[in-house]
């Protein structure tokens, strides 16, 4: 049941955000940046392995 209202907000969220293009632009950059932290503190984490295998 809770699941339901959760993908009942979400899909009314989505809903909100692209009626306006301003938001879906914002939406998209922000979405763009989280990828890019995520890939960024992936390659440090593999940095930082080898890092620890070399000592």
């Amino acid at each position: 049941m809770e699941n339901d209202q959760t993908l009942k907000n979400a899909m009314n969220e989505w809903a909100r955000v692209t009626e306006d293009p301003q938001m879906l632009v914002t939406y998209e950059v922000n979405q763009e940046f989280q990828v890019d932290e995520t890939l960024t503190l992936k390659k440090a984490e593999k940095q930082g392995e080898k890092e620890l295998l070399k000592e």
